[in-house]
């Protein structure tokens, strides 16, 4: 809209009740205080307008997880500062948000710059805002997704203070965080300190798509959606650019209670054995795709939950959850492969290296839950493929994905699809592996204690690269979920999902 105006906020949220303790709609509800900072462009569209949400910044992962995919909105992790409740309006206060290391934004200088009517700053916060959710679905072409599912946001807010206020922005540009060039300057055309209580509601809407135009996946959006700078410098990117390169790779496998993991198994799926693949990984680097030249490599640890199942008769390795301690990787992986990806702090050692009799060492946490322990020692090399590992069966080396992980506030248009890759791995270096010792904890957010049971089978160690491609021999690639059962597993995987 050339007549709008763009809006900046940074809103404190200290009570924000957007989560469950348990399941969604049968349980209660769940506050997740946060700061977020939004940058809403206006748009018109036929002489229809309103706001969107173009890029958004938060300091709570869950609360972004909910946002990304539960209303589209694309916020992204960051460390956030905000003046304390009461604070003096008197220029001392600032607002710094930070993220990957980059100082993005400093507010500073906030002071009172006299009153503003209470009506107006309720006018100025009752916009419309469309966005239109984070989802590889939302990309696909027409022939596999026919709608494009945009989120109509409208608030309403009740506004007990209002000053109008003098500030002075600093903004540094980062090639990932295109934060500079949304704005032509860093002059405000006003400014507004305001105090209140916003009610949001949100409704779907979904528009069918020009068949056969296919989305253009740009390489500075999905740097204002998912990405951010790079934090290892001096990264060797091979050519092959493969998803996940020169991983060292610990691998354990374990008896599953079956009654304990069926629920979490997505619709259609079943267990083919009673033993389950934990595969801890270091990737070195990563590499993000969708950037083109780009790439954006970045080096970090995850770890894979895997069962073997089966669909449709055709065996897959089903990733039930992953957890890792990089953002951005745990964004693509959501928003453009389809995997449970949640973060989470991960400590992985080996000592001295990756050699024979050298001791390795993994622990890992996630917002003071205990998850995951190993211990163990490397041995002398092996041969011979694992499956779930390094295998590469042709028959049996398909993943099973769920592309996406968006709320079912449309379960009948706005569904995720199946996604059955084949996994290939480039194996250089195999070990077995002894002393075993693994701990897992029994939080229903992530129940590993509960799934896998009694002391490790067998492990190993595997330097190798890890990559998946397309197999166009599964017929069942692109199935939407059935609507009744996939609602009714996202609510038993809420917390599991996103919490």
């Amino acid at each position: 809209d050339p007549e709008g105006i763009a809006h900046l906020s940074v809103t404190h949220y200290p009570d924000a009740p957007i989560s469950w303790v348990g399941e969604p709609g049968n349980s209660e509800a769940l506050s997740l205080p946060h700061l977020l900072l939004k940058v809403q462009l206006p748009l018109v569209d036929q002489g229809r307008k309103f706001f969107q949400t173009s890029y958004a910044l938060i300091d709570d992962d869950r609360a972004m997880m909910i946002l990304r995919l539960g209303s589209g909105i694309p916020a992204k992790l960051a460390n956030m500062s905000f003046p304390a409740d009461g604070a003096a309006l008197d220029g001392a206060a600032t607002i710094n948000v930070t993220r990957r290391g980059v100082n993005l934004l400093q507010v500073s200088g906030i002071r009172d710059a006299g009153e503003y009517d209470l009506q107006q700053a309720e006018a100025l916060l009752a916009k419309v805002d469309m966005t239109w959710g984070t989802p590889i679905t939302n990309y696909m072409a027409g022939p596999i997704v026919k709608n494009m599912t945009f989120f109509q946001h409208t608030t309403k807010a009740t506004v007990r203070k209002a000053r109008k206020v003098d500030v002075s922005l600093t903004i540094k540009h980062d090639d990932f965080d295109p934060f500079a060039w949304i704005f032509a300057d860093s002059r405000p055309l006003g400014a507004w300190w305001l105090e209140g209580d916003l009610e949001v509601t949100t409704k779907v809407d979904t528009i069918p798509k020009a068949d056969p135009q296919i989305p253009h996946m740009d390489a500075n959006i999905t740097a204002l959606r998912t990405s951010g700078a790079v934090l290892t410098h001096g990264l060797n990117v091979s050519a092959r650019s493969s998803a996940c390169s020169n991983a060292d790779v610990i691998w354990t496998r374990m008896k599953l209670n079956t009654e304990k993991i069926t629920p979490y198994l997505p619709p259609g799926f079943s267990l083919e054995q009673d033993e389950g693949v934990m595969m801890l990984q270091r990737c070195q680097p990563g590499v993000f795709k969708l950037l083109g030249d780009l790439k954006l490599p970045m080096v970090y640890n995850e770890l894979w939950v895997n069962v073997f199942g089966t669909y449709d008769d055709t065996p897959i390795l089903l990733p039930i959850l992953l957890l890792v301690d990089d953002d951005v990787a745990m964004m693509a992986g959501n928003d453009y492969g389809g995997t449970p990806k949640k973060l989470a702090n991960l400590t992985f050692t080996m000592t001295p290296d990756s050699g024979a009799n050298s001791s390795v060492f993994a622990s890992i946490n996630r917002h003071g839950r205990q998850i995951f322990k190993f211990t163990g020692r490397i041995g002398a090399e092996t041969i011979g493929a694992v499956r779930g590992v390094n295998d590469n069966e042709r028959e049996k080396s398909n993943f099973g994905f769920v592309m996406a992980h968006q709320f079912p506030r449309d379960g009948i248009v706005d569904r995720p699809m199946y996604f059955f890759p084949r996994g290939v791995q480039w194996t250089y270096k195999q070990c077995e592996m002894t002393d075993l010792a693994v701990e897992l904890g029994h939080a229903q957010e992530e129940p590993l204690g509960e799934w896998f049971v009694g002391e490790p089978l067998a492990g190993g160690y595997v330097q190798q690269t890890r990559d998946w491609g397309m197999d166009l021999t599964i017929s069942d690639n692109f199935q939407k979920l059935p609507p009744d059962e996939w609602i009714a597993w996202w609510t038993r995987s809420f917390q599991m999902l996103y919490m």
